[in-house]
């Protein structure tokens, strides 16, 4: 009985361990480290997905100098990129899609796909949207001529819902990635940590300052 006990107590401790380490922010070397979002924290719906979610999850960028800007025309665009943050390991522009069920699509595929399941025994809705990764990938050539620098890094970033489940989707940019809301921390984390500096926050300054004019604030949202 008392080596159940003991048993027990060693498994919990293990447990309450293993569960700090993960929830710990940073790594033994002072860099960001992946904290799941919790997707019961942040409600909504397709109709509510939007560029203020991903900022949210992105929050822990900041406390390393990132900045965001919203809903940016830039000239000669007939819409605005969603969001873009600027880190010290360059820049990311992103594509957030309103869709749920089952995404299905190619990087070479003028439509992608969304399979919704309507209850059981009852076929899926199947319905098409535009590729947001040939939308992203031509955001980042209008950011990077825009900003005109040498060397900076301009990476496209698609995000889909947490409740949407990414299947077979085939991206061979590399700098293109594809995620849901709960997997937007650790791949940007990944990112950044193989990466290293690109810019300086004296740069990301001035970047930011260039694009801020460009940036739209709807007066709904505004208020």
């Amino acid at each position: 009985m008392l080596e159940n006990i003991v048993i027990v107590l060693l498994v919990i401790n293990i447990v309450l361990l293993l569960f700090a380490k993960i929830t710990s922010p940073r790594d033994e070397t002072g860099g960001l480290r992946a904290r799941q979002a919790a997707p019961a924290a942040l409600m909504y719906d397709a109709n509510d997905f939007c560029a203020y979610h991903s900022h949210i999850v992105l929050q822990p960028f900041e406390q390393g100098g990132a900045r965001f800007l919203f809903d940016c025309k830039l000239p000669d665009s007939n819409e605005p990129v969603d969001m873009i943050m600027l880190a010290k390991s360059g820049v990311y522009v992103f594509e957030h899609v309103k869709a749920s069920g089952w995404i299905t699509g190619m990087e070479s595929n003028e439509k992608w796909t969304e399979r919704v399941q309507m209850g059981y025994g009852r076929k899926p809705q199947e319905n098409k949207f535009d590729n947001p990764v040939r939308i992203a990938e031509d955001n980042v050539h209008k950011v990077r001529e825009f900003l005109n620098r040498d060397g900076l890094m301009v990476r496209s970033i698609v995000v889909f819902p947490d409740f949407c489940y990414l299947n077979n989707i085939k991206v061979f940019n590399p700098n293109t990635r594809v995620v849901t809301l709960d997997q937007l921390l650790p791949a940007l984390v990944a990112i950044n940590n193989k990466i290293g500096t690109n810019i300086t926050q004296h740069q990301i300054n001035e970047l930011y300052d260039a694009l801020l004019p460009y940036e739209l604030i709807p007066t709904d949202e505004s208020e």
